[in-house]
């Protein structure tokens, strides 16, 4: 009876270490899984100009949507595009909902503690805008003392008070740009990106970029840890692309110029 109840203890501890070592390879695998598969998926917002979004037609496009297709062109794999409100978004890599997510993500300390990135493709910088008849600032240092039309909770907003600038409150981006339009503030500070978009959908706005910015951030795709072999396959795409010039192709077709990190 002793060695019967032995017997199933081992047999139970080496199912047990099985199991793990069956979990471990799951993680491991991944990139072999996929391309077995045929297919990848991905995770983005869809609603999220010009990053991915759908055009007049209903069809899913975007500067970050055109990155991701090639990415899964690169692997050979149909690209299975899952949308999903920014708020769950990243989440979703916990019961892997997708393979990985692009979104304009930052890569930072905290998302590197549960999350792994690949090398960046782009990066975000803060920037200040002016209105384009404004020859008295040339520079971002040239606010301070003048007034910064911000969402007050923003980072943008505490960026400009650091400069020595009078905050004047606003809701939302498009109303900064108004008040800065119709003289009420200086300037006011935010993404790069999003400032040549708003400038490439109304070709008519009375505003300009000047020289300098206040912080950055690199942008990368977000993926689960444990999974080497894919995150190195999507960093060496991510390489050959940027060297060969195809990712600068995408961004000067959606925001006029070229965005790409040379990291």
């Amino acid at each position: 009876m002793k060695k019967l109840l032995c017997l199933l203890f081992f047999t139970l501890i080496l199912a047990a270490c099985g199991n793990k070592d069956d979990a471990a390879a799951d993680k491991t695998n991944k990139l072999e899984k996929i391309q077995e598969a045929g297919v990848i998926n991905i995770g983005l917002e869809g609603t999220f100009p010009p990053f991915s979004y759908h055009d007049a037609s209903g069809n899913l496009t975007g500067f970050e949507y055109e990155i991701a297709a090639q990415v899964a062109k690169d692997l050979g794999v149909e690209a299975n595009y899952i949308e999903t409100k920014w708020d769950s978004l990243i989440a979703g890599l916990d019961t892997d909902k997708y393979d990985f997510v692009i979104n304009n993500i930052s890569i930072t300390d905290e998302r590197k503690e549960k999350y792994d990135f690949t090398i960046p493709y782009m990066e975000s910088v803060a920037v200040l805008a002016v209105r384009n008849d404004n020859e008295d600032m040339k520079t971002i240092e040239d606010l301070d003392g003048k007034k910064a039309a911000q969402t007050v909770t923003s980072n943008f907003a505490k960026d400009a008070e650091a400069l020595g600038a009078e905050i004047v409150a606003t809701t939302d981006l498009t109303s900064s740009i108004q008040l800065v339009e119709q003289g009420r503030a200086d300037g006011t500070i935010h993404d790069r990106v999003t400032f040549l978009t708003y400038m490439q959908e109304q070709p008519d706005a009375k505003l300009k970029i000047v020289e300098g910015s206040t912080s950055s951030s690199d942008i990368a795709l977000i993926l689960n840890k444990n999974n080497k072999e894919f995150r190195e396959k999507l960093n060496e795409i991510i390489q050959t692309r940027i060297e060969d010039g195809t990712f600068a192709a995408i961004s000067e077709k959606y925001f006029g110029e070229d965005i790409i990190t040379n990291k």
